[in-house]
């Protein structure tokens, strides 16, 4: 038998209030929700996983989205944030341009081949992102320098490594990277 507890409002008298009884005494967990999903030229977006509870909460939406990307730190595998995204279509039209507020950044993209141009602590990376007909796309694990300057001098060219850490060399997102 579920015995109900009844409750007076005091700015409202004579208005009752039915509250289960153990329900006030219980702590109830309070259950994280994802960030906002964001939208741009037509990708929704959604980025965070700033500790256990909103890592899980994103986690739980993942399957929303087609593309997924990680970011960690290359020296001890923490989690980074403040990753800036830059996106461009197969015209090398910029689609998108976003700075990640936690280690997760998770997309929504049409079909088609893409460049992520992905900038942390001075250093860029570039990656092919492949969204298949079907609309399958990759889960990228980003390992990138943290908020150091120590990459370039374990870089085998130092010119390059300066290059950047400088922010040049944009264009050679599109002559060979990975």
């Amino acid at each position: 038998m579920r015995a109900i507890a009844l409750a007076v409002c005091l700015l409202c008298p004579g208005l009752f209030v039915a509250i289960p009884a153990g329900a006030a005494s219980q702590e109830s967990p309070a259950v994280p929700a994802a960030p906002a999903v964001q939208h741009m030229n037509g990708i929704y977006y959604v980025s965070g996983g700033i500790g256990v509870d909103q890592m899980a909460a994103m986690r739980s939406i993942a399957g929303r989205f087609n593309v997924h990307m990680h970011f960690v730190n290359e020296a001890d595998g923490s989690s980074l944030s403040d990753v800036t995204v830059t996106l461009f279509d197969a015209r090398r039209e910029i689609v998108l341009l976003v700075l990640s507020e936690g280690p997760l950044l998770y997309l929504r993209l049409p079909p088609g081949d893409y460049r992520a141009l992905v900038r942390s602590a001075g250093a860029i990376e570039c990656r092919t992102v492949r969204v298949r007909p079907d609309g399958t796309g990759p889960s990228l694990l980003l390992r990138l320098p943290g908020d150091s300057l120590v990459a370039p001098a374990r870089t085998g060219n130092p010119r390059q490594a300066m290059r950047r850490a400088q922010g040049g060399g944009t264009e050679g997102c599109y002559r060979g990277g990975t």
